[in-house]
C-alpha cells in the first residue's frame, strides 16, 4: 500500500567539532522538545563516512507552520548551535514537496 502526500521540510547541514558533539546534540534535543505539534518529523543524524557532519531534518504539515518555525527561537537556537559549536554549511527549505510513502507490512 502507498500514499501520496505533500510535506514542507527544513534540512540544516554542518560540521561539529568532535569535542562539542554532546553539547550540540543536547541543544538540538532541547529545541526539538519545544516544537509545535505541526512538526510531523524531526531527526538529527550523523554522517557515518565523515564523522563530524550532522544533518538536522524536520517536516511540517503546513507551509505556514514551517514559516512560523523559521521565525522561532527554537530555529535560531539550532541554527546558532551549528555556528557556535562548528561550521554551518547549508540550509535547505522545501515547500510543497510531493512524497510517496510505501508501507511495508511484516507478518
Amino acid at each position: 500500500m502507498s500514499e501520496l502526500s505533500c510535506i514542507h521540510f527544513l534540512k540544516i547541514t554542518g560540521q561539529i567539532d568532535g569535542q562539542r558533539k554532546n553539547e550540540f546534540e543536547g541543544t538540538v534535543k532541547f529545541a526539538c522538545a519545544l516544537v509545535s505539534p505541526d512538526c510531523i518529523e524531526r531527526s538529527l543524524s550523523a554522517e557515518i563516512l565523515f564523522g563530524d557532519y550532522y544533518y538536522f531534518f524536520m517536516s511540517w504539515s503546513t507551509e505556514k507552520a514551517l514559516r512560523l518555525f523559521i521565525q522561532s527561537n527554537e530555529y535560531h537556537l539550532v541554527r546558532s548551535a551549528y555556528d557556535a559549536l562548528g561550521v554551518l554549511e547549508k540550509i535547505e527549505i522545501g515547500y510543497n514537496a510531493e512524497i510517496k510513502t510505501i508501507y511495508i507490512y511484516h507478518m
